[in-house]
């Protein structure tokens, strides 16, 4: 008899990519499992940077106008039905187990079935299910051939900021990557984007225009950022539905007021923005969104950071430098090989004055980088220490004994670090 663990060692045994082509094999497993997306009203995020922070506000303001929500995020960070949660709550072991048997027997029948779309498929069955009134699904990669993209008529497509990541597979110019993106958008179906990027903007609004999708960009324009404290910060909306209204975000970063008004313009297709009630109701649920190792405080002194690409590290380097401190800053980092190491390093070295960087490798991973090869590279831009420490724990443990009372470290370069911190130090 399987266990909740036998399920997950199980999955974690999967390819992560498959022979056959997704979404093809997608649609071909759901019709064996009765297409459950079919009887679900979904917002689908897509995105390089911002889509779990977007996924988050729309589910915590969804949630606060008394709905019923599933949310489809990745990667996990601590437990794998993280991934799978109603109203914010991950899905209890037995649920989770329950889909993995249905998927299971579905997938032997046909074959082929990779790790996300394993996972994707069994939230679908539990939200349909849990009879929801909204699925908030986050895309894996890209968006046109990721398997989230057997969503036929999703009640909102929405699409974060893009910048150039996975390159090898989605293409190196910001325009093929937003080409896969806007795969997401379908006929007749409302997107939202963000539109700071203009080479991205064109083809989201060419592609929406084909599609006769309206479609809502979101801008610099679109706010003024007025205040940034150690507690997050706040922002006035300057055109359209809430144009006026000053909006407090719980995160410290600067670019969350653009993630905020996306999922605010996203909430607006839904209208769910109609009355007085339902604003209030939106903008107090966005002051206590949670969305965990996104420039999260876990303990004094201490922030976990999920940047992980160069644009995701600019964004870090631009909050870290406003980032009020009495004493010195630290950076623990560790990346995977795939990622722009040499941009990275370089903006992480010389765009802050970080008093000392520890570097270490995410263990039991084969994408892991050495710590010694990131040391090494850091040490091209860098003339500070650089304290090498193979081992997360160690490296958790020196930088901690280091670090005084009014000193700040930063955590970042890989959500799996952010999860084996939270795991293994926490």
């Amino acid at each position: 008899m399987m266990n909740y663990q036998d399920a997950v060692d199980y999955i974690d045994q999967i390819p992560k990519y498959a022979d056959s082509p997704v979404p093809a094999h997608t649609f071909s497993l759901m019709e064996l499992l009765g297409n459950p997306q079919d009887h679900l009203k979904v917002i689908h995020v897509a995105g390089t940077n911002g889509k779990g922070s977007i996924c988050a506000y729309i589910t915590e303001m969804l949630v606060e106008q008394g709905l019923r929500v599933g949310t489809f995020t990745s990667p996990h960070l601590v437990r794998m039905n993280e991934r799978i949660k109603v109203n914010n709550v991950p899905v209890e072991d037995r649920v989770f187990l329950d889909a993995f048997l249905r998927v299971k027997e579905a997938s032997e029948k046909l074959g082929d079935t990779n790790y996300f779309e394993y996972l994707f498929a069994m939230a679908m069955l539990i939200y349909r299910d849990a009879e929801i009134d909204y699925a908030v699904l986050e895309v894996g990669l890209g968006g046109r051939k990721d398997a989230t993209n057997v969503i036929k008529q999703p009640a909102v497509s929405v699409i974060a900021s893009i910048s150039l990541d996975h390159t090898e597979v989605l293409g190196d110019t910001i325009a093929q990557i937003a080409s896969e993106k806007a795969g997401i958008i379908k006929e007749g179906c409302p997107v939202v984007y963000d539109g700071c990027q203009p080479d991205a903007s064109a083809v989201f609004e060419k592609e929406a225009a084909k599609l006769h999708a309206p479609a809502y960009g979101v801008d610099h324009g679109s706010w003024t950022l007025l205040e940034r404290t150690g507690q997050g910060v706040s922002f006035r909306v300057n055109e359209g539905f809430l144009k006026g209204h000053t909006i407090q975000v719980p995160f410290i970063a600067g670019y969350q007021a653009a993630n905020a008004m996306v999922a605010l313009t996203a909430l607006n297709c839904l209208n769910r923005l109609e009355t007085e009630k339902e604003v209030e109701q939106a903008l107090t649920a966005i002051t206590h969104t949670v969305w965990p190792g996104r420039m999260q405080q876990v303990c004094p002194g201490v922030y976990l950071d999920g940047a992980h690409n160069s644009d995701g590290i600019l964004n870090f380097v631009e909050t870290v430098a406003a980032m009020p401190c009495r004493g010195k800053k630290y950076l623990l980092f560790t990346a995977v090989k795939e990622k722009d190491l040499d941009h990275m390093t370089e903006f992480l070295a010389s765009r802050t004055d970080f008093s000392g960087i520890f570097v270490t490798e995410l263990e039991h991973n084969d994408r892991a980088v050495s710590a010694e090869g990131l040391a090494e590279k850091f040490r091209r831009f860098y003339d500070g220490p650089v304290y090498i420490c193979p081992h997360i724990r160690e490296a958790w443990e020196q930088a901690m004994k280091i670090k005084k009372e009014e000193d700040i470290l930063f955590i970042a370069g890989s959500l799996y670090l952010v999860g084996s911190v939270m795991e293994a130090c926490l």
